[in-house]
């Protein structure tokens, strides 16, 4: 869970805490959307990317057990949202649509780039200028999982066949030791399932998005080139999977 949606949830447990004797039951209630629907029926924490590198964040949170009012959530929100703003000393961050389906409030909050995202969000996401090399080390980072202190992470044997090497052929030393000892290349797949080397991807104009987190990507312009095993791509959308490295290759229309 993101920095912000952390803090909201303690904040409504402690005014719920301090008004339990006098609380009335919530109701339940959709707040009044702006004329364009920014949300729709997503489900999904979605990230839209502009050809500006500018954020739209559809995020998706369950407040399910948790005693609230929608108007305090939205406040609540904007306040955080000023807060950083007056840090930063420029509008990074705007509040746009907040949507409420039973214990379901759905945001779209946009950020001027990533690093306003990231820096609001405490998270690490990276878009940036598409890197073959980067590709190779998170693969080779994922075959070489294995260590001394926690046998329990041994590399698999299918992690190792994504990562072009066949277990069979390996005793477990030479796995240990693979990232040190052999280049590994990254395998991607673009949305027809069709396989390409890292080094293949043109480097003069595509981008490449770089998260461990689960969540959905698409783009206003350009378009979703290519998806590496922990993510796919589908239907205009990439999905990453949240249980590893995701990187994404796009082309953002510039």
């Amino acid at each position: 869970m993101k920095g912000w949606k952390k803090r909201i949830i303690t904040v409504l447990t402690a005014l719920f805490v301090l008004a339990i004797f006098g609380a009335c039951g919530k109701k339940e209630e959709t707040t009044e959307a702006p004329e364009q629907d920014l949300i729709g029926a997503t489900d999904v924490n979605t990230l839209e990317i502009d050809s500006n590198g500018r954020i739209l964040e559809i995020a998706v949170e369950d407040y399910t057990g948790v005693d609230y009012k929608p108007d305090e959530v939205r406040a609540f929100i904007q306040n955080e949202i000023n807060s950083f703003n007056k840090e930063q000393g420029a509008q990074k961050v705007s509040f746009l649509q907040m949507k409420q389906e039973k214990d379901v409030i759905r945001t779209a909050i946009s950020y001027t780039d990533i690093s306003a995202y990231n820096a609001f969000n405490h998270m690490d996401l990276k878009l940036t200028v598409y890197s073959a090399e980067t590709a190779d080390k998170a693969t080779a980072d994922e075959a070489n999982r294995y260590t001394a202190a926690e046998p329990e992470k041994k590399v698999s044997d299918a992690e190792l066949a994504e990562a072009g090497y066949d277990a069979s052929s390996m005793d477990q030393n030479e796995i240990d030791t693979l990232v040190e000892t052999k280049a590994v290349t990254a395998t991607f797949s673009d949305a027809n399932g069709n396989t390409v080397s890292s080094d293949a991807i043109d480097v003069n104009e595509n981008m490449m998005l770089v998260t461990d987190e689960k969540m959905n990507i698409r783009l206003e312009d350009g378009k979703l080139l290519y998806a590496n095993p922990h993510a796919a791509i589908e239907n205009g959308i990439a999905h990453t999977d949240g249980e590893g490295t995701a990187i994404v290759v796009l082309f953002l229309g510039l």
